[in-house]
């Protein structure tokens, strides 16, 4: 046997629970630190925060795959997607458009039960727009479905999938496997976990589309967390595994040859309890931000609040380099004389903390 999926015990995955006990711990601590934060959130902060954390996935899955998008195409789809008041689509980049909907459409959907259909579903949605891709069907034809890396002659193989013959009776059978999931003995957060990791790794084994397994693959993992933990878990598995993709590819080949997953269930909770941390950091980001502004919104102009809001947009210190009077008047539109003024001002009141000298003089938020 080369693959687990040739194995006649497939899927009957083995790890030690005892050793991912601890992670489970872990994670539903954190999980009720961020969920008392957001607990005390308005509406719109909380669609803030969720709109943040689906970008970051957006954005990582597609990176994963070497797909890159501009930040503001997908949070201009996903805000649209999302209703939020006074955005609307104008974003042309399709590709960008597709992923965004994709996000949408696996927190809407987390409650249901998994069925082919939703997986259908979301691969159209994925690869409408992709040539030569049959968007919204399982794969077909009698060529191997290879992961390879490598040129031309001298290809690597790292994995070959189940035949697409095959996959009639395989996919019934994965989609009854997740359905019928139940590890009762380690709590619901602790079968979320599992199942997250566990569908992740059966997904990716039998790699059942053309082109864009890894994309549906993640995000079948955050529903099943969601979906055995009955509410909505905004994390961004792709951001975690994205730090460090090697790893992530190097344990998945690993896992699938051999159905002693132990390894495996050990990586994916540390890359879920990443995850939370991300979105726990970016739940405090939000709430300093909302302090900051009702704090100062009385002594701003809207000059001074859109240069303001442009460098939160990416969350704390990703600003580089800070404001400078060039930035300032880039972003307004207006002379270097007004932004020297309304820099100064927001100096003075405390809203910049202002380091350098001379042509040097730059401004970090004073958060």
């Amino acid at each position: 046997m080369e693959y687990i999926w040739q194995s006649e015990d497939f899927p009957k995955f083995i790890f030690n629970k005892r050793e991912i006990i601890p992670l489970i711990q872990q994670f539903a601590h954190d999980l009720g630190e961020i969920s008392g934060i957001v607990m005390g959130f308005s509406e719109a902060n909380k669609q803030d925060l969720f709109a943040e954390i689906m970008l970051s996935e957006a954005l990582k899955t597609s990176e994963i795959e070497g797909e890159y998008f501009s930040r503001e195409d997908v949070m201009s789809s996903l805000k649209a997607n999302l209703g939020i008041k006074d955005y609307h689509q104008n974003n042309r980049n399709k590709k960008a458009n597709a992923i965004a909907h994709l996000m949408i459409e696996v927190q809407s959907s987390y409650h249901k039960p998994i069925s082919e259909k939703i997986l259908l579903d979301w691969h159209h949605i994925l690869m409408e727009n992709e040539r030569g891709i049959n968007a919204g069907q399982f794969r077909t034809g009698i060529e191997p479905m290879q992961v390879v890396s490598g040129k031309f002659g001298d290809f690597i193989i790292h994995y070959e999938a189940p035949p697409s013959e095959d996959l009639p009776l395989m996919i019934p059978q994965f989609l009854k496997w997740y359905n019928d999931f139940e590890m009762n003995d380690i709590g619901k957060i602790g079968e979320g976990v599992v199942l997250s990791a566990l569908a992740h790794l059966y997904f990716e084994t039998l790699h059942p589309f053309e082109d864009g397994n890894g994309r549906i693959g993640r995000a079948l993992a955050e529903k099943a967390l969601s979906e055995k933990l009955e509410t909505l878990v905004f994390i961004s598995i792709s951001k975690s595994i994205e730090k460090d993709k090697n790893r992530y590819y190097e344990e998945l080949k690993r896992a699938q040859r051999n159905l002693d997953v132990n390894s495996w269930m050990l990586y994916f909770c540390s890359i879920l309890q990443d995850a939370l941390l991300d979105s726990k950091n970016q739940a405090l980001f939000t709430l300093k931000k909302t302090l900051f502004f009702d704090q100062f919104k009385n002594q701003l102009n809207e000059r001074e609040l859109k240069a303001i809001q442009k460098m939160t947009e990416m969350g704390e210190n990703s600003f580089v380099g800070g404001m400078n009077a060039k930035k300032y008047m880039s972003i307004n539109k207006i002379s270097k004389a007004t932004a020297t003024r309304d820099l100064q001002h927001l100096s003075e009141i405390g809203v910049f903390l202002k380091s350098g000298g001379g042509r040097s003089i730059s401004y970090q938020l004073n958060l």
